[in-house]
């Protein structure tokens, strides 16, 4: 039983969000202006709790929570992040079963394997995926020759990797005569590749280990699982979504 089906009130607002009618921000504005209704009543009140037994209406339609899945991916080499059907190196090929609306959590380049997280839950994707909550992308880096010392002070006091954008990682560990762990709060395009080259250091293969609190523990290469309680649960904490 994931954290959603236990949860036994939301935030009128919230359950707008979730049941896919409008984001949190625009189902504020639907509940104010009178257009939502539970057990019959017009609640303008965007802080109204709601259990799953109420009965929620939208304009005199009926509202209904999606079951929402979340799951991780063990993402090859020489697989596109997209759902494309005209692609031919689509991940779409590699999580069959997943319910449809299921969509990437950010992206994985052609050339970089490891953890890719999807979820049909859009309120988690978007905040695991904007800036501003600086969740933790965690990379292991395999380099053509050992970095020295010098090379290794540089990628921890960061670097500029193109104009006006500077990558600082928040730790960098060596995890091997030539592979280091790096972690990032930023999630911009190639970042790891820029901020490696900034640095002086060839990259001969990237990987990535671990998104916000989920890993890789116990996902084979090309296979998927569903996320368990706890991974779940401390997911959605890193951004918030157990606390309303």
């Amino acid at each position: 039983m994931a954290p959603e089906t236990m949860r036994t009130s939301y935030r009128l607002n919230r359950y707008l969000a979730r049941a896919g009618i409008a984001s949190r921000r625009k189902s504020d504005i639907l509940i104010q202006e009178g257009r939502i209704s539970v057990n019959g009543e017009i609640i303008t009140v965007p802080g109204f709790r709601v259990s799953k037994t109420d009965e929620v209406t939208y304009q005199g339609n009926p509202v209904k929570l999606r079951p929402f899945r979340t799951a991780a991916l063990n993402k090859p080499h020489g697989f596109e992040t997209t759902l494309s059907p005209d692609s031919k190196r689509s991940i779409q090929q590699l999580i069959s079963g997943l319910p449809p609306g299921t969509v990437p959590v950010g992206r994985l380049d052609i050339n970089t394997g490891g953890l890719l997280l999807l979820s049909n839950d859009g309120e988690l994707v978007n905040r695991l995926t904007h800036p501003s909550w600086e969740v933790e992308r965690e990379y292991r880096v395999f380099l053509k020759n050992p970095p020295g010392p010098s090379a290794m002070r540089s990628l921890r006091k960061g670097a500029s990797i193109g104009p006006g954008e500077f990558s600082k990682p928040l730790a960098v560990k060596s995890s091997g005569k030539r592979s280091l762990n790096i972690v990032l709060r930023t999630g911009r395009n190639h970042e790891v590749r820029r901020l490696l080259e900034a640095c002086g250091l060839q990259l001969e293969g990237l990987e990535r280990v671990r998104y916000g609190s989920v890993t890789l523990k116990g996902i084979e290469r090309g296979k998927w699982r569903l996320l368990d309680d706890a991974e779940l649960k401390a997911l959605m904490r890193t951004v918030r979504l157990d606390l309303d």
